[in-house]
């Protein structure tokens, strides 16, 4: 008996794992059906990797979803738009990171040059202040001396961003309480509704009908719950699933809110006076 009961636990469990295995690979072809991948790839070449290294890339071709033409296009076009030296002078100006080793067709002295020109724009006092304000985050890419004068203006701007960003999730989450409280209301009253249907109501109709085994006329008598409650029911229960399916998505953007008003007050804590 105990034998029995574990084999069909087991059973049991490698029917989930099968079922759980096969969502999971839909829901990957499905994402993978959907990627631009034109777009994806140039921003897989604006990072400095190459496609072998990119792990969707690997999973989608596992499962025989991907455009290799798109992909090889998007790709061949990044690449040549990071790896010219006007590029390279702008990502430095941007303060972004430049991957030299990716752009071998490029003379390294002249390469390193122009991120050089580009970052002396960059690491400024001033530049500190705007770009920390704007809420970007600072890659590291300044000298030890020039961060010394970038990184008190960007820690500035910074807190400026976080505090200002923090106002706005307050208010946000405000909002977002009350009108889930709303929908909350609307869901009671339209609960209600729901329960006060009758429940035993029905229409009955008799109908004769020839029996030709009896050869006699028979009454048959049909009972139904009417039309109208049951279009009534249906336009509740569908009316109920909008409001709870509502509900939800207020909450699950409620809980991010704060999770991200959270994240900003701990690195608000962090950041130097």
């Amino acid at each position: 008996m105990i034998i029995l009961k574990n084999q069909k636990t087991g059973k049991l469990f490698y029917i989930a794992l099968i079922l759980l295995t096969s969502c999971a690979s839909w829901d990957l072809k499905d994402r993978c059906e959907k990627t631009n991948w034109f777009e994806y790839s140039k921003n897989i070449a604006f990072t400095g990797k190459y496609l072998e290294e990119d792990s969707f890339v690997k999973e989608c071709r596992g499962v025989d979803r991907i455009q290799n033409d798109q992909l090889d296009r998007g790709f061949k076009l990044g690449r040549e738009k990071m790896c010219n030296y006007g590029e390279i002078y702008q990502r430095g100006k941007d303060g972004e990171p430049v991957f030299f080793q990716f752009c071998d067709g490029l003379e390294a002295i002249k390469m390193k040059k122009s991120y050089n020109d580009g970052l002396i724009v960059f690491c400024t006092s001033e530049v500190g202040y705007t770009y920390g304000k704007s809420g970007k985050i600072y890659q590291k890419v300044c000298s030890p001396d020039k961060e010394n004068i970038f990184i008190p203006s960007y820690n500035k701007g910074r807190r400026e961003f976080l505090t200002s960003e923090n106002q706005r999730l307050t208010q946000k989450i405000s909002e977002l309480t009350v009108e889930k409280s709303k929908l909350e209301t609307r869901e009671y009253q339209v609960s209600r509704e729901y329960s006060n249907l009758p429940n035993n109501l029905k229409t009955c109709t008799t109908k004769t009908v020839y029996n030709s085994q009896t050869k006699l006329n028979e009454s048959h008598q049909n009972c139904e719950e009417p039309s109208y409650i049951v279009s009534q029911r249906n336009e509740l229960s569908s009316s109920l699933n909008n409001i709870r399916s509502n509900i939800r998505n207020f909450e699950s953007d409620i809980k991010k809110s704060r999770q991200d008003f959270d994240n900003n007050q701990l690195e608000l804590s962090k950041l130097p006076n």
